[in-house]
């Protein structure tokens, strides 16, 4: 039994020690990382599909949710080719689950996360950092995404008076 070298009291101070150093949503506090992401779902009902099942005018994604996240960004990798330089990066987004659960959102496949002047979707999900083994203090959920372009996504730019 997990619970027994885990107790909630544990769990407790652990999420107030999380939510000093990421940030916290209820209070909107941003946290001592600081590290915040916009992440923009895709709207399966406005999105126009072929009869393939294919968004083939463009997947069109809802309003983005900002987000207090960890963030593992990998170096820049260019490639030269004849059409000019393309530029490419992964990134590891790392979530607390107790804060999406709060806002009611979860990140999936195929979302966008803007950060960084970059947008990024994300091409995997992980949901095993299990504290104390115990499945019922899942921890966090981390995404990995990868650089995209502007131009193949239609979200809609805010800007800044």
């Amino acid at each position: 039994m997990a619970s027994r070298y885990w107790p909630t009291r544990d769990t407790n101070l652990a999420k107030r020690f999380n939510d000093e150093l990421v940030g916290n949503l209820k209070d909107g506090t941003c946290g001592i990382i600081g590290q915040e992401v916009i992440l923009y779902r895709v709207s399966t009902y406005d999105t126009k599909t072929n009869m393939y099942g294919e968004a083939g005018g463009g997947k069109v994604y809802e309003a983005g949710v900002k987000l207090s996240c960890i963030i593992d960004a990998q170096d820049f990798d260019f490639e030269l080719n004849e059409f000019g330089p393309d530029s490419r990066q992964e990134a590891t987004f790392s979530f607390q689950r107790d804060m999406l659960i709060d806002v009611n959102f979860r990140p999936d496949i195929g979302d966008i996360v803007s950060w960084n002047l970059g947008y990024f979707e994300i091409t995997k999900t992980n949901e095993n950092q299990l504290v104390a083994g115990d499945y019922n203090k899942n921890w966090t959920i981390s995404c990995t995404a990868n650089l995209t372009r502007i131009s193949s996504l239609n979200i809609e730019q805010t800007r800044a008076f």
